[in-house]
């Protein structure tokens, strides 16, 4: 009998894209498969020679691409590229993750040419995560881990027991460990009810800068109307940055030993686990959404695009909250009825979240999150439009240009003859 391999998946990544990397190898994990990330090397810096032996035995290699991931393939040493190329000599399953903004190099990097050609995954918005994981179940040659480990009677027998006892142990503890969780849980939303409040207000306040900028009638006056209006985006900086501090140091913790008893009561280990990493997630959405603002002011260009984009960003943002709404709620609505006072007393004031409220079944709060998740995507489909638009206007003015040019080089060449 051979020597079993340790890991069935190996992670590729850049520094940039840790945190897409992670939350990929942390999702696959949970789903039972064996994955290896070096993560040790993040801090580092060096390329481990031992990393070739560890792609050589696995199954699926996935390499998560940022854009420009591949302009420094171009040099022999770069790591990432020693770890593709060590994935394609020894004909792995090669999937290429592409995050927003990546484009294929054209050229591509010599010896890497045919890596485009691998089965890979198109960027797409944060909210349909779950939705690529699952397309990339589907590229995946690796099984689960969990579904296919041999138990012996005897151990299943003794498990049993043992896990009889520490169920048993939990429901005793169950309602007061589930009413800490509704009430760290309540305490998230009023963060995100407030972090909502911060990127509405940040946007809003764009909106009267675009209009007083436009209407300024010199350039002292569009110099005040920029001044004002980042001086209000500090302060939102501000906000949200102790909001993301508070969050941070309140995090949500439940011990391993009540997770099962919470799986048990229709609450997924995971969704517990995913809370803090997803609210985090939504923060620097908002981070990049002021850095945005910014960008334009100090570029200058308020083109269609440009500013439209801006409102992508809000939307995005917003379907996040109500996502994260609708996840809380099912999760609530699986706890004792006993957990439930505080959100009766309190979402009468959230104003700013979806007027919807406990006890629905699963399948309908997955319904208005997937509706939520379909407004952003709307929102990004006429983004995309407008760009299509005024690009073929640019490619139009270009021809015409062309072809004045052209015009005028026949007639300089008719004159001089």
């Amino acid at each position: 009998m051979g020597k079993r391999t340790e890991y069935d998946i190996f992670i590729s990544y850049r520094r940039e894209s840790f945190n897409q990397a992670n939350l990929i190898s942390t999702r696959l994990k949970a789903l039972g498969y064996r994955v290896f990330i070096d993560v040790e090397a993040l801090n580092s810096g060096k390329f481990n020679e031992q990393l070739l032996a560890v792609i050589k035995n696995c199954k699926d290699f996935i390499v998560v691409l940022p854009p420009g991931a591949l302009d420094r393939c171009v040099n022999p040493d770069d790591w990432v590229r020693r770890e593709v190329m060590c994935a394609m000599e020894n004909d792995k399953n090669i999937i290429p993750i592409m995050l927003a903004g990546f484009e294929w190099p054209d050229p591509m990097p010599e010896g890497m040419e045919e890596l485009c050609l691998y089965q890979s995954l198109a960027p797409m918005p944060d909210v349909y995560f779950d939705m690529q994981i699952q397309k990339l179940q589907g590229y995946l040659k690796s099984q689960a881990y969990f579904r296919k480990r041999k138990r012996w009677v005897k151990g299943l027998c003794i498990a049993a027991a043992v896990i009889a006892v520490i169920l048993l142990i939990g429901y005793i503890t169950y309602k007061p460990v589930a009413q800490k969780l509704a009430d760290s849980l309540l305490l998230r939303t009023e963060e995100m009810r407030e972090f909502d409040e911060i990127d509405q207000q940040g946007y809003q306040e764009w909106e009267q800068y675009l209009v007083d900028y436009k209407e300024a009638v010199d350039e002292e006056g569009q110099q005040d109307a920029i001044a004002t209006f980042l001086k209000v985006l500090t302060k939102l900086e501000k906000e949200s940055n102790t909001l993301l501090k508070t969050m941070q140091q309140n995090k949500i913790e439940v011990s391993k030993f009540h997770l099962p008893i919470f799986a048990l009561h229709g609450v997924p280990a995971l969704d517990l686990l995913l809370f803090d990493m997803y609210t985090e997630s939504c923060f620097e959405e908002l981070n990049n959404s002021f850095n945005y603002y910014r960008e334009v002011i100090e570029e200058g260009n308020y083109s269609l695009p440009v500013v439209n984009n801006a409102k992508v960003n809000r939307a995005v943002n917003r379907a996040s909250v109500e996502m994260y709404y609708y996840q809380y709620l099912s999760t609530l609505t699986h706890l004792p009825e006993s957990t439930h006072e505080r959100f009766y007393q309190l979402s009468p004031e959230w104003t700013n979240m979806p007027q919807t409220g406990l006890g629905l079944s699963d399948k309908e709060y997955e319904r208005l999150t997937n509706m939520a998740a379909e407004k952003a995507s709307q929102e990004i489909k006429k983004q995309q439009r407008i760009i299509e638009i005024e690009d073929a206007e640019l490619d139009a003015m270009q021809e015409q240009i062309d072809e004045l040019i052209q015009k005028g080089e026949e007639i300089d060449q008719a004159l001089g003859n």
